[in-house]
């Protein structure tokens, strides 16, 4: 559901989301996909969603490596100061791109296996060495995002701009959906992420689920 995450943001309060950027171009090659950039189409949508965000927000977009998730918080930090927002900051975070990738080994199974290498990876197929399982892999993505939330007063909102696989990891670590049952990941849609007393809570359109973090792990909630 593209526009989920914008009704989650105009509810207002603190928030981090984790979008998957706008539409791309054509990915020939997973080993060679981070100079692939936007559509024409990409672009405008990334600037219509900055120009969707309704209040007055002070915010902070962080973007992948790669050109598209680039292009993509470019554009919509355009969108938010035209539409009268704060844009603190823009920069760029290994975190939002694989940063659980150990081995490129196993980005030829990507491309062989396309969406089915998702489903290989949460059971367990892969050597931990090449790639980290999935509890661990969205830890290592959390981290950031929650330590932003954690301090942020009451108008931030963090957009952390990233792809497929980190929504989709963190979709269904978090929220047990499995993207056979939900449809793969739109651009420009993901989870969103509040504080809730000592915890957070995570939520998507699928659902929402509480969680701790503590020490760069999740943990059950007190």
């Amino acid at each position: 559901m593209p526009g989920w995450v914008l009704e989650a943001i105009n509810r207002g309060g603190p928030m981090s989301v984790v979008v998957r950027h706008a539409e791309r171009n054509e990915v020939q090659s997973i080993s060679h996909s981070l100079e692939v950039g936007l559509t024409d189409k990409g672009k405008e949508d990334s600037v219509r969603f900055g120009e969707a965000v309704r209040g007055s927000r002070a915010v902070r977009l962080f973007h992948s490596p790669a050109v598209r998730c680039r292009e993509t918080a470019a554009g919509i930090a355009e969108g938010l100061r035209g539409n009268g927002h704060e844009v603190i900051s823009i920069e760029e975070s290994p975190l939002l791109c694989a940063p659980y990738l150990r081995d490129t080994c196993v980005l030829g199974d990507a491309d062989r296996m396309g969406h089915g290498f998702m489903r290989a990876w949460f059971e367990g197929r892969f050597d931990p060495r090449w790639l980290l399982p999935t509890p661990e892999a969205a830890d290592m993505v959390l981290s950031q995002v929650i330590a932003g939330l954690a301090a942020s007063p009451a108008d931030r909102l963090d957009i952390h701009v990233s792809h497929d696989w980190e929504v989709v990891l963190l979709r269904e670590e978090l929220l047990s959906v499995r993207y056979e049952d939900a449809g793969w990941v739109d651009y420009l849609t993901g989870l969103a992420f509040t504080r809730h007393g000592e915890g957070y809570i995570a939520s998507a359109s699928e659902g929402e689920a509480m969680f701790a973090f503590r020490d760069g792990r999740r943990r059950l909630p007190d």
